[in-house]
C-alpha cells in the first residue's frame, strides 16, 4: 500500500474525470492568466481563486506555496502546447517537438507568458524557483528522446541528454527574447539538421 497523499502532491490533483479535475484545470488556467496580466508579484491564491471561480481554500488545500502552484500551471501548459513526441526517430522526434516549441513560443499567450516569466525571474527569486523546477522537469520529459535515441544507436553513449536537448532549445529562445529573429519551423529544422547531421531531410 502506497504512502497517503500529502499536500501539494500532483498526482492526487490529477485524476481524471470530475469535478476535482475541472477545478484543478481551472485554476492553472487562471495562473497562467494571472501571471500574463499582471505579473508574478502580484499573483496571489485570493485572486486565482477569483478568476478560477473557486474559494481560496481550495487552493490552499491543494498547494504549499505559490511557486509550487506556478511550476504545475506551467508545466501542465506545456505538456498540453508541448508534447514529448516517440515516433521511433531520433530526427523525427526532435523536429515535432521543435516545432510545437515553436508553435507555442510564437503564439500571444505562449510568448507573453515566456516574456513576463523572464522579466519576473530576474527581480524574483520565488518565480525564479518555480521556473528551475519548470524546467528541470521538462528537460527530464524531453530528454527520453535523447535516451531513446542512444539506445538506438543513432547517438553515442555518453551523449548529456540534457546538454543536447538545450542546444536544440535554445537557439529559438534566443531568437524570441535577444535577437528578434524570424523563428518558424524552417529555422528549426535547421538546428535539428545541425544536431542529426547525415540524417537526411524529414518529412514535410
Amino acid at each position: 500500500m502506497g504512502a497517503p497523499a500529502r499536500r501539494g502532491d500532483p498526482q492526487r490533483r490529477m485524476r481524471p474525470g470530475g469535478r476535482s479535475a475541472r477545478v484543478n484545470e481551472a485554476v492553472l488556467a487562471a495562473v497562467l492568466d494571472e501571471i500574463v496580466e499582471s505579473g508574478y508579484s502580484k499573483l496571489s491564491f485570493e485572486r486565482v481563486a477569483g478568476r478560477a471561480g473557486v474559494h481560496k481554500a481550495t487552493l490552499y488545500r491543494r498547494w504549499a506555496n505559490k511557486e509550487e502552484l506556478v511550476a504545475e500551471a506551467l508545466l501542465a501548459r506545456s505538456a498540453s502546447a508541448v508534447p514529448v513526441p516517440d515516433t521511433g526517430s531520433l530526427r523525427e522526434d526532435l523536429r515535432r517537438l521543435a516545432h510545437a516549441i515553436v508553435a507555442h513560443i510564437s503564439s500571444p499567450s505562449g510568448q507573453a507568458l515566456l516574456r513576463t516569466l523572464v522579466s519576473d525571474a530576474g527581480r524574483d527569486p520565488e518565480i525564479a524557483m518555480a521556473g528551475r523546477t519548470f524546467w528541470s522537469e521538462r528537460f527530464a520529459r524531453a530528454g527520453a528522446i535523447v535516451e531513446r535515441g542512444v539506445a538506438r544507436g543513432e547517438l553515442p553513449p555518453d551523449t548529456d541528454a540534457a546538454f543536447f536537448i538545450e542546444r536544440l532549445i535554445s537557439p529559438l529562445f534566443l531568437r524570441l527574447l535577444v535577437t528578434a529573429e524570424p523563428i518558424d519551423t524552417a529555422y528549426a529544422d535547421r538546428i535539428v539538421d545541425a544536431l542529426c547531421p547525415g540524417s537526411g531531410a524529414g518529412p514535410d
